[in-house]
């Protein structure tokens, strides 16, 4: 009954969210005209005479879609961080662990200076960056046997991260300083700022997709997460479920990093604000996190849109307010949990 409780002020407290974001912004308009113009869009209405175009524009095409994206990175961001804590028992573990943020920032970094003419280029080049960045961790792992260690695959995937960051590193010094190095550092820092709704297309069904999937198996998480001698003696197959839910976090994170840019802490910090909710177990965790980190994400993009009148990064944001969280947790050794 305390969970339901907790579940039920979690999505109205969204709600609000929600509908206070839809109402930042550096024009204008008055609240009951964004009101009516949502009713007459979802209701297909005529729009009232006093509703200009602009309005509606700015409205529909320009802070829906980008309410909706924010929505749907934060909770994506944020499940799989606490799925790859669970997978790897290790709180300190970050979706970004298996390379696939430096593989996508590389792609990205490639596109922007060699690929720029061609259409959806950033987000190809990113999606095939972040696979290769995957694979090879992959099998920089894998022992003569065809076992993947744990540990051998979060250090595989730290060494791949660093050989990619070196290799933008030198994608970078042979941009142009005038254009494309600052748009590789921008898109790097993580940003709404160029979303729409032709962007939305792949990204509104493999996210939810993926997000309900681990959801319903989340008991399989359970299992993993009390480790691999454990798991066996259940009966689990350890191999194929890691598999499966790598999968889920590797699809989902290459999508957000492809379509924004790297935005960090969301699925490191988030996890540990649910488990102290609503506890480890995965099965209330999950839809937790999701509930958090879409708030978490729309209240730092709230923040970067509407602190000045440009607009900061929204990378930026995140770390700003992750960083001092994760310095409280580390304090408190709240990892013990995990013991």
């Amino acid at each position: 009954m305390k969970k339901t409780v907790t579940y039920f002020i979690m999505i109205v407290s969204l709600i609000f969210l929600v509908y206070f974001s839809i109402n930042i912004g550096n024009y204008h308009i008055p609240p009951s005209k964004i009101l009516s113009i949502i009713f007459s869009s979802v209701t297909k209405t005529p729009f009232d005479s006093n509703i200009s175009e602009y309005e509606k524009i700015i409205v529909l095409n320009l802070r829906m879609p980008r309410i909706i994206m924010v929505l749907l990175v934060g909770a994506g961001l944020a499940v799989c961080g606490a799925a790859s804590q669970g997978i790897f028992r290790n709180p300190l573990v970050s979706p970004f662990i298996l390379g696939v943020s430096s593989g996508a920032s590389l792609g990205a970094a490639l596109a922007i200076v060699f690929l720029s003419k061609l259409p959806h280029s950033i987000d190809i080049c990113a999606g095939i960056g972040g696979a290769i960045a995957v694979t090879a961790a992959f099998l920089t792992a894998r022992k003569p046997d065809g076992s993947i260690p744990r540990l051998s695959l979060v250090l595989a995937g730290t060494i791949i991260s660093s050989l990619f960051s070196s290799l933008t590193g030198i994608v970078k010094y042979i941009a142009d300083s005038e254009t494309q190095l600052p748009a590789i550092t921008f898109w790097m820092m993580g940003s709404f700022g160029s979303v729409s709704w032709e962007t939305l297309d792949i990204i509104t069904w493999i996210i939810p997709i993926n997000i309900i999937l681990m959801i319903i198996f989340a008991w399989q998480l359970n299992v993993l997460s009390l480790g691999d001698k454990e798991a066996t003696l259940l009966g689990m197959n350890i191999k194929r479920w890691k598999i499966i839910y790598i999968y889920f976090i590797v699809s989902t994170i290459g999508i957000c990093v492809a379509r924004t840019g790297t935005i960090g802490w969301v699925g490191l910090v988030i996890p540990h604000i649910g488990r102290a909710i609503v506890g480890p177990n995965h099965r209330s965790l999950l839809p937790m996190v999701a509930l958090i980190g879409a708030a978490f994400m729309l209240i730092s993009d709230n923040i970067a849109r509407g602190l000045t009148t440009g607009e900061i990064p929204v990378g930026i944001i995140t770390a700003l307010i992750g960083t001092p969280f994760f310095i409280y947790y580390l304090r408190k050794k709240e990892a013990s949990v995990w013991n």
